[in-house]
């Protein structure tokens, strides 16, 4: 049948189709209406099948009369392929945050025969002392981290037993 849509709620996703063939109006819902085109618009041609539900006349299978399908703008195989270069990267990049780095080289210094060095890491000089922090979250700072390590008991810092505490948040070597 042939008929054109007389009322239309959008917001509520249906209307009544007017025509020739049917006694009354007809009822139309959006999610009988073809898939890929534009939203239906008061004044629009459509054509459709009629069915009775509950005593009611309802339109199924409806399509837009001289309405062009929207176009998606990318066939499907060019999506599928942009769609696997996207996730190829995510994959690469959760995999690249993940893996843990190798240790930088170990640099020795010179030392002149006759000559005595102390030598104290950095953090050594800062002020710090074992005030029970025993993770990672209590720290403010990678040289508290290695203080905590190199002198504290029963911290929790160093996963991966190599020395260098609290990687994945203080002392990372991204």
């Amino acid at each position: 049948m042939q008929g054109r849509i007389i009322r239309w709620n959008d917001e509520r996703g249906f209307g009544f189709i007017s025509s020739k063939e049917c006694n009354g109006d007809v009822f139309a819902h959006i999610s009988q209406f073809k898939k890929g085109y534009r939203r239906p618009r008061i004044g629009d041609l459509v054509i459709f099948q009629v069915v009775l539900e509950k005593g009611k006349q309802n339109a199924k299978s409806i399509s837009l009369v001289g309405v062009q399908p929207e176009s998606t703008g990318m066939n499907t195989l060019t999506s599928r392929l942009l769609g696997g270069i996207v996730l190829t990267g995510i994959v690469f990049g959760v995999y690249s945050f993940l893996m843990e780095p190798t240790s930088p080289p170990v640099i020795q210094p010179t030392i002149k025969p006759g000559v005595q060095l102390a030598i104290q890491p950095a953090y050594e000089k800062m002020g710090f002392s074992c005030k029970g922090k025993t993770h990672c979250s209590q720290m403010i700072s990678c040289a508290e981290a290695k203080y905590y390590l190199a002198h504290c008991p029963k911290v929790e810092i160093d996963g991966d037993a190599d020395n260098v505490p609290c990687e994945r948040q203080h002392c990372n070597r991204f």
